[in-house]
């Protein structure tokens, strides 16, 4: 068998993250719009949020707080809102996005890999202590994995940083050339896991990636991963 570790994404490659997140942005952008008195800007709160959730992950910032900051001065409001504010509509919206489902080959596929390798999460922060670790435990999946990495908390840098891969990789006691990683981002998960010197998958369900990195497979069904790793067809 080639490889010995397999690495894995969490959000929109374990789980349908991206069928809860409008929901999830809704959600705040209704509070929002109460909390300025015009309930009837909702939808318009909603395209300014979910602009400015798309600007700022890309740019690595993981705090929904801030989130919230950056929507406010776009509606004029400044800073004036209480953290203590932000930080409850922080929390509804991962209220919200906790709602998200394993994909339906998700657990076949690491059951079956369960048995032959080691298995890891390398995933980033979501910017709120603990609540990364706490939609994990929601997922029911922890007890597949021997080492789980959230990148961006307790000193280790958020992917695509090759630090959190090196990581993970050192935790399962193997050697990059032994691992293989699967996520659905390219730049994150697949440039990431190369400059760390691992085997790359990308996961690509629907088709619509833009390979800004080189994987070195790229797959539409989680048993795919099977297929790689054991070289049987499922």
């Amino acid at each position: 068998m080639r490889f010995r570790g397999v690495l894995f994404d969490f959000d929109n490659t374990l789980v349908d993250s991206a069928a809860v997140l409008p929901k999830a942005q809704q959600k705040v952008a209704e509070l929002i719009a109460t909390y300025i008195g015009k309930p009837q800007l909702s939808m318009e709160i909603f395209k300014v949020l979910k602009r400015a959730e798309e600007v700022l992950e890309l740019h690595g910032v993981y705090d929904r707080d801030r989130y919230w900051h950056h929507v406010l001065a776009e509606l004029g409001l400044g800073d004036a809102v209480d953290e203590r504010l932000l930080r409850r509509w922080t929390r509804a919206y991962w209220e919200e996005y906790m709602k998200h489902e394993l994909f339906p080959d998700a657990l076949h596929m690491l059951r079956t890999l369960h048995k032959v390798c080691k298995l890891a999460i390398v995933t980033n922060t979501d910017g709120l202590p603990g609540m990364k670790r706490q939609r994990l435990e929601k997922a029911g999946i922890l007890d597949f994995f021997e080492v789980v990495v959230i990148a961006g908390e307790g000193g280790v840098d958020p992917k695509p940083c090759p630090q959190p891969f090196r990581l993970a990789v050192k935790m399962l006691g193997l050697s990059p050339s032994e691992c293989l990683m699967v996520g659905d981002d390219p730049v994150k998960d697949v440039a990431g896991a190369k400059a760390a010197g691992i085997y790359a998958v990308l996961f690509d369900r629907y088709g619509r990636k833009l390979l800004s990195a080189r994987p070195d497979y790229v797959i539409s069904r989680l048993t795919n991963v099977l297929e790689i790793v054991l070289g049987k067809h499922f």
